[in-house]
């Protein structure tokens, strides 16, 4: 299957999946009982793409390679647009969901990503009372200074925690930190954080 795996996409494998490298221990059990993971920022050679894959436990976090022809399906954030399990995450989404139809443009999609999405996509139920709702708005245009300080101001006031990240041309930066500062942010890129002045600039 050809794919095209973007950062926070959440991939279906095969059950004959290689995975480079000597994992550890609990990793072919958990591939074995959820063969998902989730696309990572990472450097890679062709036909091979940088996953996070978790486990059971919070701590069970490990980050591989799997070659392209391993997977089998591709969820993209944006697709998911299920109702989380545990009841203030699903009313944070649904008002996330209400916010964001009437404020965002055509080009401009979301979804929910971290536990939530991995929860959504999967059927693995692995948030807790704790949990934050993660959400990615990938932005390939700049957004408007007045949207993303109203939309940091309203996700503050919902019933859940929600953090919130941008994907722009020049990585994935934190929106409560771009409308604190404006720039110069932090960008996570497929190289590594990195400081920018404007991640929609021209590289």
């Amino acid at each position: 299957m050809a794919v095209t795996a973007r950062p926070h996409d959440l991939l279906r494998l095969s059950r004959a999946a290689a995975l480079g490298g000597t994992p550890p221990g609990w990793v072919p059990a958990s591939i074995a009982a959820c063969p998902w993971c989730v696309v990572r920022r990472a450097p890679h050679p062709p036909g091979l793409v940088p996953v996070g894959i978790r486990g059971t436990e919070r701590w069970q976090r490990h980050a591989a390679l799997v070659p392209r022809d391993a997977v089998v399906r591709s969820v993209p954030p944006e697709e998911l647009r299920g109702r989380p399990r545990l009841p203030l995450l699903a009313v944070t989404l649904s008002a996330v969901t209400l916010l964001l139809a009437g404020e965002l443009e055509a080009d401009t999609t979301w979804g929910p990503i971290g536990g939530v999405g991995f929860e959504l996509a999967t059927g693995q139920p692995v948030t807790h009372p704790g949990s934050d709702l993660d959400l990615l708005i990938r932005a390939p245009r700049r957004l408007d200074r007045t949207l993303t300080t109203r939309l940091a101001a309203v996700f503050i006031a919902l019933p859940g925690k929600v953090d919130c990240q941008l994907e722009t041309p020049g990585g994935g930066i934190s929106l409560t930190e771009w409308v604190r500062t404006g720039g110069p942010v932090m960008a996570r890129t497929d190289h590594g954080p990195r400081l920018v002045d404007d991640p929609w600039a021209p590289a």
